[in-house]
This record gives C-alpha cells, structure tokens and sequence, in this order.
C-alpha cells in the first residue's frame, strides 16, 4: 500500500524528502521508484525538512512509529502533517505527534495491492477509490487535499467507527475472495469441462448487479427465499459428503440470507427458526473437523 501511494503522489509532483524501512533494500528500492536522494532504516535520519509523513507500518507499530518521531530533534512538529494508512486505528495513535502541535490523520484507501504486483502497475487502482478519514481539522484539511490530488474521493469516518468500518472493508475484499475461492474448490469437485469463471461468472456479476442496486432482500434467490427445505437437505447431504469443510461457512451464511429475508418480510419468524433448527441439527451431526471417508 505505502509504496502505491508513494508512487501515485511523486506522480502528481510531490517531492520526498527521505525514505524509511527496516529492510535497507526495501528502503532503496521505493526511493529510487519516487525519485527520492535518502534512504534510510531509522527514524531518526529522517529529513529535517519533512513537512508531510506518512506512516504506512503495520497497525501494532503505528503508535511506536509516532512516538519515536515525537522524539525527533530535528522536525518541526507545528509545519508537519503525520498521516497513517490502517483502516481500523482512528488518528488518536497519532496523540504522541498530536500533542506537540501536529496535524494527524488517518487516510485509509478502500482498495486493495497484491504484494505480488510492482506499484507502477497497481498505481490505476487508486483513481476514484475512497479513502476513509478522520482526524484533527488541519489532519483532515490536508488529508483532503491529498485525496483530491490524488483523484480520489473523501469518506469521513467518526473515530469509534473505524473498527467496524474497517470490518466492512475486510467483508469487501478478503471475503469476497474466499466466497469466490469456495466457488471454484467445488467446481473442481464437480470435474466441470468449462472454467468456473465462465459458468458461474453471469450468475455472479448478475447477483452483485442486484444486490448493489437492491439491497431490500428481492434480490436473494435460492432454497431459502423458496422456504424449499427438500432441496436444503440435499445441499447439505452433497456438502457433507464431498466437503464437510465447508458446513459452517454454508449454514452461517445461510442463516444470515434467511435473517435478511425475515427483516424484509419474506420469510415469517417460524421460517427462520425451522432453518436454523435445521443448519445447527446438521452441523452437529456433521462436525467438519471429522477426517472425511473417500470412497475408491
């Protein structure tokens, strides 16, 4: 992510006074990409003409990160804006810096950087994403102003939120991908003769179509929207034969669709408890750490 960000801005002219890692090669790796003379493994050779810094660590360090740096002789703190990217953290693991007279923010961008692709390619990824704010009033003055440079756009998050902002952003990516990843292990049990991308893809692009323009419960199909309890058994008959791993996440996610349902006034209270009753009678009978037996 920090190296992303590095990128995209020295694109955009912004100057980099001096680069920091713990891995020196890492270190001169970034600074040679944003066009940067310093390249350092300590804080404390951090240039003394810093006016903008960004903590992009990893979230336990943020708070160690700023405390070295508001022990910095050479910064003046009053012209300075620290900035962090986590997207759980709230500014306040900036209050070391905050409190010498610093403009802190947190500037969370809601996109994700494969760590397997160079930050000149993954640059694009950041035009017209979010970013999620919140901070002092020049922190997030700034911050703004670094979004817009960076053709962005501004979400301001309250402090106590970040968590479960954070949760929502987790649910968007890695989530998502493990859904997408479950899609293709049961494809590949199936022996299909077309990819599972090309199968499943209209469904799915379809399906987040609907969901995204009609979040109201219409959008959901399947057994459950049915109240098909047959065609339930049979799911989870095929699903503890050829993947018991994957029992919870079927139940878990079937009862929230069922939970939705009954919030929109598809489905009547004794429907969600009859599902219920079903996936945890099924779940108990079937647990997934038991070694599964493949017939030869």
């Amino acid at each position: 992510m920090g190296s992303t960000l590095a990128v995209a801005l020295m694109a955009k002219g912004y100057p980099f006074a001096s680069i920091i890692d713990r891995d020196g090669k890492r270190a001169v790796a970034l600074a040679r990409a944003v066009k940067c003379g310093k390249a350092f493994t300590e804080i404390r050779d951090i240039d003394r003409g810093t006016e903008l810094v960004f903590i992009t660590v990893s979230d336990s360090q943020i708070r160690e990160v700023a405390s070295q740096l508001a022990s910095s002789k050479k910064l003046k703190f009053g012209k300075l804006t620290a900035l962090h990217c986590s997207g759980v953290h709230s500014a306040a693991v900036l209050r070391p810096l905050a409190r010498k007279g610093t403009a802190v923010a947190s500037l969370h961008p809601v996109q994700t950087f494969p760590r397997d692709k160079k930050p000149e390619k993954l640059r694009a990824k950041l035009r017209g994403i979010y970013y999620g704010l919140d901070g002092t009033e020049l922190g997030i003055k700034n911050a703004l102003r670094l979004v817009a440079d960076l053709d962005g756009n501004a979400l301001i998050i309250p402090a106590n939120m970040k968590p479960l902002y954070h949760v929502a952003c987790v649910f968007a990516s890695s989530y998502m991908a493990m859904f997408l990843k479950t899609i293709a292990q049961i494809a590949g049990k199936i022996k299909m003769e077309a990819p599972w991308t090309e199968v499943f893809g209209p469904l799915m692009t379809t399906s987040m179509e609907n969901a995204i323009n009609d979040a109201s419960g219409l959008s959901l199909t399947g057994p459950i929207m049915r109240k098909d309890m047959a065609t339930l058994d049979l799911h989870l008959g095929a699903i503890s034969a050829s993947a018991p791993y994957l029992l919870p996440l079927y139940t878990i996610g079937g009862i929230e669709i069922a939970r939705t349902l009954k919030e929109s006034g598809h489905l009547a209270d004794s429907d969600l408890h009859e599902i219920i009753k079903k996936f945890r009678t099924h779940i108990k009978s079937n647990p997934s750490d038991k070694p599964s037996k493949v017939k030869k």
